[in-house]
């Protein structure tokens, strides 16, 4: 995030807190695609934290969500900020997932969201792929998919206008709670860009945001927090 204050508080206060807090108390916890390791290092030593990722990092430990390395039921929550729309195979990957948790632990993600905003957004604006997959729970991308391949439209099927599906699919865990969130306060940081607004300017927009009806949200939000629990 560097120097850009807006996205840096954006991030911590409207993704990484809420993101925490929805997890619980309980450790230890998995963070699925850490990358470079800005939550862990926003984490600091407050939480039990493992963090993984497919891709060789220094940051973390390097496998497969389709395949963790685990005991089953070893984590009390596993937490993930822009992972589950890179997944191969969504629903082997939950699955996996529920395996490691114990019961009752929680699955807290921060995931694209393509409602009547975020559709147009993802799919023209953003760089990753924003498509209905044929089978977004199966395989969701071809046998040529690379790591870093995204497909932004998948956390809204698969956690949320699937929910049938999902619960035939996977199970062992099940939706909770879906908060969409982060319109023009996410949009107007830049992302990773070189521009985007400061802090101040970022903080009032996710305030007011904040207090606009959650059936408004669900048009106006690109991002959204979802809830999962072990059955």
């Amino acid at each position: 995030m560097g120097k850009k204050s807006g996205l840096r508080r954006f991030y911590q206060g409207e993704i990484f807190d809420p993101l925490l807090a929805a997890s619980g108390q309980g450790t230890p916890v998995l963070e699925l695609g850490a990358g470079p390791g800005f939550l862990a290092a926003y984490v600091g030593s407050s939480r039990d934290l493992v963090s993984v990722d497919i891709e060789p990092s220094a940051a973390a430990l390097t496998c497969d969500v389709h395949d963790l390395p685990f005991a089953a039921g070893h984590f009390a929550a596993v937490i993930g900020v822009d992972c589950l729309h890179h997944f191969a195979r969504p629903a082997d990957a939950l699955n996996e997932i529920s395996r490691v948790l114990r019961p009752g632990g929680r699955l807290v993600l921060c995931e694209p969201w393509t409602g009547t905003l975020g559709w147009p957004f993802y799919r023209y604006i953003h760089h990753e792929d924003c498509a209905v997959p044929l089978d977004p729970f199966v395989t969701a991308f071809g046998p040529e998919k690379s790591p870093m391949d995204g497909n932004a439209a998948i956390p809204k099927i698969v956690l949320h206008d699937r929910k049938e599906a999902l619960a035939e699919a996977c199970p062992g865990i099940r939706v909770i709670s879906v908060r969409p969130f982060g319109a023009l306060a996410y949009a107007l940081t830049g992302g990773f860009q070189g521009w985007g607004l400061p802090a101040p300017l970022i903080s009032a927009l996710a305030r007011f945001e904040g207090i606009l009806p959650r059936a408004l949200m669900q048009h106006m939000a690109l991002r959204a927090l979802f809830v999962l629990e072990k059955c």
